[in-house]
C-alpha cells in the first residue's frame, strides 16, 4: 500500500546514493517502521473484530488525527522528497529509511486506523487507502485531500455509530 506514495523518494534516494545496496538499506529501514507499526495493528486485530461502538470510535479518531498539526507536519516532510533528501541525509541508509518510515507512519496512522477498524484484510478497503495515501502526499492538493478524507471519516462515524 505505501509504495506508490513511497517511490519518488526511493528513486531519489537511489540517484543521490548511487547504489542498490543503498537503497535496500534504505527501503529495509523504511520497511522496519511498517513491520513494527502491523505487529502493533496485528495485536489490536487479535483482541477481536471491532464491534459498531469501537468502529465509530475508531472512526471518528481517525477523522480528528487527519486534522491534527502532526498530520500536517508528517505529509509535510512525505510531500517533499528533495526536502528529505537535502535536510534529512543520513550516512546510514537504514537509519535514513527508519526515519523516513516514521514520517510516512506519522503521515498515514489515522488512515491505517480507519482500515483496522473497517477490516485490514480487506483488499477493497486497502485499495481505497492506498489510492488516498498516495493522492494526499503525491497530487497537488494532498492538504486539501487530507481535509476532504477527515470529513468522510466523520460522517462515516456518524453514520456507523447510528446504524
Amino acid at each position: 500500500m505505501m509504495l506508490p506514495s513511497t517511490t519518488p523518494l526511493l528513486r531519489l534516494y537511489h540517484a543521490v546514493a548511487g547504489s542498490w545496496l543503498k537503497t535496500a538499506s534504505f527501503v529495509a529501514g523504511y520497511l522496519s517502521v511498517w513491520v513494527a507499526f502491523g505487529l502493533v495493528a496485528l495485536s489490536a486485530g487479535v483482541l477481536g473484530p471491532f464491534g459498531r461502538t469501537a468502529t465509530a470510535l475508531a472512526l471518528g479518531a481517525a477523522a480528528l488525527y487527519q486534522v491534527t498539526p502532526l498530520k500536517r507536519r508528517s505529509l509535510a516532510r512525505c510531500r517533499a522528497p528533495l526536502g528529505r533528501i537535502l535536510h534529512g541525509w543520513r550516512e546510514s541508509g537504514f537509519l535514513m529509511g527508519a526515519e523516513n518510515g516514521l514520517w510516512c507512519a506519522g503521515c498515514c496512522a489515522g488512515l491505517m486506523l480507519a482500515l483496522l477498524a473497517l477490516g485490514a484484510m480487506d483488499l477493497r478497503w486497502m485499495a481505497v487507502g492506498a489510492v488516498v495515501i498516495a493522492g494526499e502526499k503525491i497530487a497537488r492538493h494532498g492538504f486539501g485531500l487530507s481535509r476532504v478524507v477527515a470529513a468522510v471519516l466523520a460522517v462515516a462515524a456518524v453514520a456507523v455509530w447510528l446504524t
